[in-house]
């Protein structure tokens, strides 16, 4: 097939399933994983022994979305536990496409363990949605693990995918300085105040660009000095925003210079 505009008009149905899942795989990723910040992300909760309870999201398998709209959930049933016996069940995701129509469809199913002294997964047949001619495929989706006749817990077997704001707030700072810290002290603490504002929830000292410079050379803090535990510096950042510096002999002819990073 020839180089195709998808996201352009083209006077008919033009967009395959196909086109849209690779665009979503080039954005999110093949891997399976759930949106993190749409409906209750998909969260399971065992509301008896024998269902689990899956919430609004949407999840994205090889780029194919799966969606639980808003508002609504969608039962499992789990089959009874064996007193005195482990077992772990597996919630997956069916995935059929019918060879002549092309007609494609989702369904929650459990492949049940075996019980035993310790709970093992069983296998399951998982496909690339990518490879032409698959058919079906069984994609794991939640760990249900029994213990007796109670369900012990419910884990997460995909991804959880961040949004964008989500990762911007995890990559960028929000702030940061340059703080000339003086001369260091001579075998006594020290305590320089930095300008993090109060309302910053997390900062820290940027590992690299805490340095002091003297006469025997420049050396990056904390500093420990291998041949002589007495020269070794110690660095914090403590709750009052300050950095503070603590050392056991002199080494007030050096001084120190850090960057500060901070999040709000």
């Amino acid at each position: 097939m020839a180089m195709e505009l998808v996201t352009g008009y083209a006077g008919k149905a033009h967009v395959t399933s196909y086109q849209d899942a690779a665009i979503q795989a080039g954005i999110v990723g093949v891997d399976n994983g759930v949106l993190s910040y749409v409906g209750q992300g998909m969260k399971a909760v065992a509301t008896s022994a024998n269902n689990i309870r899956i919430y609004d999201g949407v999840a994205l398998i090889g780029g194919k979305a799966v969606v639980i709209d808003r508002d609504t959930y969608q039962d499992v049933a789990i089959a009874n536990g064996t007193v005195g016996k482990y077992r772990n069940d597996i919630i997956y995701i069916k995935y059929t496409k019918d060879a002549f129509t092309g007609v494609e469809s989702v369904t929650f199913d459990v492949k049940q363990g075996a019980a035993g002294n310790s709970g093992i997964d069983p296998a399951l047949t998982t496909n690339n949605l990518y490879s032409t001619g698959t058919l079906t495929s069984e994609i794991p989706f939640k760990r249900v693990r029994l213990n007796g006749l109670a369900i012990e817990s419910v884990e997460n077997m995909h991804d959880i995918v961040p949004s964008l704001s989500e990762l911007n707030r995890k990559l960028f700072l929000d702030g940061y300085f340059f703080v000339d810290f003086g001369s260091l002290p001579n075998s006594t603490t020290k305590l320089v105040d930095t300008d993090i504002p109060n309302v910053a929830t997390h900062y820290w000292i940027i590992a690299g660009w805490a340095k002091t410079r003297g006469g025997n050379g420049s050396y990056t803090l904390p500093y420990i000095d291998p041949n002589n535990w007495n020269n070794s510096i110690r660095v914090l950042l403590n709750a009052n925003r300050q950095i503070e510096v603590t050392t056991t002999t002199d080494w007030s002819g050096y001084p120190a210079y850090f960057i500060v990073g901070y999040k709000l």
